[in-house]
């Protein structure tokens, strides 16, 4: 596979990305945004198995190659990280993709810049910024490895603590409907899923473009027990979009 790892400077904090098949420019590219504790690595084994597209992985701030600055993790902080990268490389129409609490950044870059945003996927996520309780980063730390990969070596406690201290709640539902582009709801039917079948109908409510498509054998981690069944659904949609961007 052909990919390439860069890091942009957004106001002093080096926020990492991988861009792979960048020659690849005849079709709108992909641009990932990880979940909470996750890295842009976390990503390459979809990418390889996808048919080639110009895709680019975003590593938010506080975590795995990015930079940890001491304050800085609120909600227009980490949307500014994907602000920083997008305009670093100049894309103007792509395909957004935000799973777990990104959903949230990548539903605020998106109302942002609707111009931009040709599909939007949403992983397994209500339209809410969730205020992160105290005894949250004690919680989150004694979980199980996500994906193979204990959380020490995701991100430090400096992140986990910015991200609770400077977490607020954001609801976007009322404003889904200023989204105009196609969307693609996905939501795991197994038990641990975010995502309820009530929030699911309520993305289709405020976006009647949405389509909702259920991974039945998944919880939250959608990309398990079958990584193909991701790709084909995500690739489907991109097609549908790519459709639509020459018929308008």
């Amino acid at each position: 596979m052909s990919y390439k790892e860069y890091s942009v400077d957004n106001n002093g904090v080096n926020i990492h990305f991988i861009e792979a098949y960048a020659g690849l420019k005849e079709e709108a590219p992909l641009v990932l945004i990880p979940g909470l504790s996750e890295s842009a690595e976390d990503y390459m084994a979809v990418i390889e198995n996808m048919s080639p597209r110009h895709c680019i992985i975003i590593t938010l701030r506080g975590r795995g190659k990015s930079d940890t600055p001491e304050t800085g993790y609120t909600l227009a902080d980490h949307v500014s990280d994907i602000d920083a990268v997008l305009k670093h490389l100049e894309l103007k129409d792509f395909i957004l993709f935000g799973f777990s609490r990104s959903v949230s950044y990548a539903l605020q870059y998106t109302l942002q810049n609707k111009n931009a945003v040709k599909g939007l996927i949403i992983g397994d996520y209500p339209a809410i910024h969730t205020q992160l309780p105290q005894g949250w980063v004690e919680f989150f730390s004694s979980l199980p490895p996500w994906r193979g990969k204990p959380l020490s070596e995701r991100m430090s406690l400096t992140a986990l603590r910015g991200i609770q201290q400077e977490s607020s709640q954001v609801i976007f539902w009322d404003e889904l409907a200023f989204i105009e582009c196609p969307a693609l709801i996905i939501r795991a039917g197994n038990q641990g899923a975010a995502l309820s079948v009530e929030a699911a109908e309520q993305y289709v409510e405020k976006m009647p473009q949405a389509k909702v498509v259920v991974f039945d054998e998944s919880d939250h981690n959608i990309f398990e027990p079958d990584v193909n069944k991701f790709i084909q659904t995500i690739e489907m949609f991109m097609d549908q979009c790519q459709t639509e961007v020459y018929e308008n």
